[in-house]
């Protein structure tokens, strides 16, 4: 299922037999702006260009995102310019926003000793990245800055 690729006069259009998938108009720098909307299905089409439905869902993403009751409301009242009701579409930016994160909770700590946060990998061998091997021995047991090692 090859599709073609054409550019003419400013105009790219790719096609799939005689039937045109995508349509895009130069604008600056090269970049191409696609025209339209994709109607997903058995094959994918392009439908016009549907201006009233790109406003409102511009508005949409001026306002913060809002919802479609508060649009209406703006848009009865003539708040909204060139805006018309109209369903919007799934918006990803709005589900991604509402999504929560989970906070850690407290850790309980009930240790009463210095030596008690020592990490058990301290007298096992390290790897570094020439592989050498070390490995820490601590000089004294009651201070935490004194070690020795062994290569």
């Amino acid at each position: 299922m090859g599709y073609k690729v054409s550019t003419y006069n400013g105009v790219m259009k790719i096609i799939s037999g005689a039937l045109v998938l995508v349509k895009g108009i130069q604008k600056n720098n090269n970049l191409y702006y696609y025209q339209g909307n994709a109607v997903v299905g058995v094959a994918a089409v392009t439908s016009n260009d549907d201006r009233k439905l790109k406003v409102t869902r511009l508005w949409h993403m001026r306002l913060g995102h809002v919802g479609e009751k508060s649009l209406n409301l703006l848009m009865n009242q003539g708040l909204l310019k060139g805006a018309s009701v109209c369903k919007l579409d799934f918006c990803e930016y709005c589900v991604k926003g509402k999504q929560t994160r989970i906070k850690f909770g407290t850790a309980i700590h009930d240790t009463k000793g210095i030596l008690d946060y020592v990490h058990s990998d301290v007298y096992l061998p390290k790897q570094l990245l020439w592989e050498a091997k070390i490995i820490l021995l601590p000089l004294s047991m009651t201070s935490l800055e004194e070690y020795g090692y062994i290569l």
